[in-house]
């Protein structure tokens, strides 16, 4: 019985701290964004380092818009919806072979430090305002 509380008791602390998890993260709204993230140092002196832009939602699954050394990025969302976002390194060794990292997506904290803030971008076009405004 004693073992069946406790797993009962780790279920509920899992659900508790999945859902508190999710519930962190920030909602932008906008259909634009500006990302920046650290520098990921090369290996050799002879890597070439490069930084593969990502994003992830259900218009347009999982789709790299970019890839540049740059620091920053921005993103131009047209589809409606909400969009996960997430950076890659690419790694050209001097020999001629490449070597990609895992995405850092931008809902989650994995590894911890990854994402500080996890977040969500979500793009809702706006709607026209009725023309030609008169008394009848």
């Amino acid at each position: 019985m004693k073992r069946t509380k406790r797993s009962f008791a780790a279920i509920i602390l899992t659900v508790i701290l999945i859902t508190a998890t999710s519930a962190i993260a920030e909602i932008v709204y906008t259909n634009q964004v500006t990302i920046a993230y650290d520098a990921v140092a090369p290996i050799e002196p002879t890597d070439v380092i490069t930084y593969q832009i990502w994003i992830d939602s259900s218009a347009t699954g999982v789709l790299m818009v970019g890839e540049t050394d740059l620091l920053i990025y921005t993103i131009t969302f047209i589809l409606e919806g909400g969009y996960l976002v997430g950076v890659g390194t690419k790694r050209e060794l001097g020999i001629g072979e490449i070597v990609y990292s895992d995405i850092n997506w931008s809902n989650e904290d994995i590894p911890v430090g990854a994402t500080l803030i996890p977040f969500v971008v979500r793009y809702i076009k706006p709607i026209q305002s009725p023309e030609n405004l008169r008394l009848p």
